[in-house]
């Protein structure tokens, strides 16, 4: 069966009516305004039956799966109504000090204390890292563990400069494409797929494993770049192998790297520029958008951007608009100057459904299929990655799930950035007692979840995530 897009444009006050199949959609490059009608062929609606539910969108800050302000290493419960995530970044020699031996602890309590209190965790673990505290047992100066070296791995002595005390430091670097080293590299990122991947409370991993700080650059380290082939077979790959049911983000860090990254997107793996202000204006993560999540994380904190004329709010919102980013780091100081922009841009990165009109029926009997219309405005920048489904359902008085429906013609995937995007369900409810019920929407990431994992901004939500249509809608036994 195929299936009928209908785009109707407002141009020069006119009305436009553009019908296409499909497979068209994808190069229509129409205005930001578009509405989106699938209709499905032998599906008739009783229109003196149906009532028009308008609902009323909510301006407050809104968290989400998926998306949000990323909040680094300290948690600051003060915040937790702003950040969605926390993030930190390891060095492997902590995670594993001896081969075989795993201090798993350090990621496991972090993803605990995230998961009480309803945030999910976000992390990635380096090989190199010129900012490794002197306060460690080494000083500083294994960041992939020693034991590496001592099976024979290959490496190179540098002076690094502490950022804290300006103190120069030795830092030993593994030779990147010396076989013991990948050897022992690959056998590690498989120990850490085996034990976090389809972690349901891991937001992302970021892939770490090449350059300084694992952003796939050498500054500060010097030697020889590899080469791109290098780069997405011995640093990427092994990670995209390992983590197959959790989302990865992959840094940008060189140009003569862009043929890698856009296979990574085309294969899902997420982008995140880590120079944001001085070195990017967030185009670097653009390729990723439709295709998977991005991450913005600036070149360092608010202090530094504002003594060093850097900050601007209306720069980092055209940056935002550029590299459609679904996560951006939250910095304390930034956020305390700037609450009101803070709410502005939690709402725009990622995907902000705003549910505007869902046409129901008057009333419903027990077995007979009806249909329903709904209306949806995504404010983000770009769409959820993450599996999401409409879903609808019959309340009780105290708002208990009688029992609920997939709306099966809303695909929230396909809701884009700046589109508002009108589809058509069918459905019936069955063996349900005569009465009066609620009539309830919300966003599951599971039809057989408890509740609702995402949240519309709108304003009518209940405490379980659900939006509420109508308070007394009567469903009856069909004659």
């Amino acid at each position: 069966m195929k299936q009928i897009f209908n785009f109707i444009l407002a141009i020069s006050g006119a009305i436009v009516l553009l019908s296409c199949e499909k497979d068209d959609f994808k190069d229509f490059s129409g205005g930001k305004s578009v509405s989106i009608v699938q209709v499905d062929e032998g599906v008739l609606t009783d229109t003196t039956n149906m009532q028009s539910i308008n609902l009323v969108e909510s301006l407050d800050l809104l968290l989400n799966p998926g998306k949000g302000f990323v909040k680094y290493y300290d948690y600051e419960e003060q915040y937790a109504s702003v950040f969605s995530t926390k993030y930190i970044r390891y060095d492997w020699a902590d995670i594993q000090p001896q081969e075989g031996n795993y201090n798993w602890n350090w990621i496991n309590n972090e993803i605990a204390e995230c998961k009480l209190k309803g945030k999910k965790f976000a992390f990635g673990i380096m090989c190199a890292n010129t900012n490794r505290s002197i306060n460690t047992i080494d000083k500083g100066k294994y960041v992939t563990p020693k034991w590496v070296f001592n099976a024979g791995a290959k490496s190179r002595t540098i002076n690094a400069t502490y950022w804290e005390t300006g103190q120069t430091i030795k830092q030993v670097i593994p030779v990147w494409t010396d076989a013991v080293f990948i050897n022992k590299l690959h056998q590690f990122i498989a120990a850490l797929g085996v034990r976090y991947n389809g972690n349901p409370d891991i937001a992302f991993v970021d892939i770490r494993d090449y350059g300084n700080w694992g952003e796939q650059h050498l500054y500060e380290l010097g030697g020889v770049n590899i080469t791109s082939t290098q780069l997405k077979t011995m640093f990427i790959l092994p990670y995209k192998n390992a983590f197959s049911n959790t989302q990865l983000i992959n840094p940008w860090g060189e140009a003569f790297y862009n043929d890698t990254y856009e296979w990574a997107v085309d294969n899902k793996i997420g982008m995140r520029s880590d120079g944001i202000f001085k070195y990017s204006n967030g185009s670097e993560t653009t390729r990723a958008h439709q295709k998977a999540p991005s991450v913005f994380e600036y070149t360092a904190n608010y202090e530094w951007l504002t003594s060093e004329n850097y900050w601007n709010a209306d720069t980092l919102l055209s940056y935002i608009e550029i590299g459609k980013p679904s996560y951006i780091q939250f910095d304390t100081q930034m956020y305390l100057a700037n609450p009101t922009l803070y709410t502005k841009i939690a709402n725009r990165v990622g995907y902000h459904f705003v549910l505007k009109n869902v046409k129901i029926p008057k009333s419903l009997s027990n077995n007979q299929i009806f249909s329903v219309e709904t209306s949806v405005l995504n404010k983000g920048v770009t769409k959820v990655y993450e599996n999401c489904e409409l879903v609808i359902a019959l309340l009780d008085a105290k708002g208990n799930v009688i029992q609920k429906r997939l709306l099966n013609g809303a695909i929230p995937a396909n809701w884009n950035s700046d589109q508002l995007t009108t589809e058509i369900s069918t459905l019936s409810f069955n063996a349900i007692p005569n009465g009066i019920y609620q009539l309830a929407v919300g966003l599951f990431s599971d039809i057989n979840d408890a509740k609702p994992a995402f949240r519309f901004a709108n304003t009518n939500s209940t405490i379980n995530n659900w939006y509420v249509l109508t308070n007394a809608i009567t469903l009856k036994t069909t004659p």
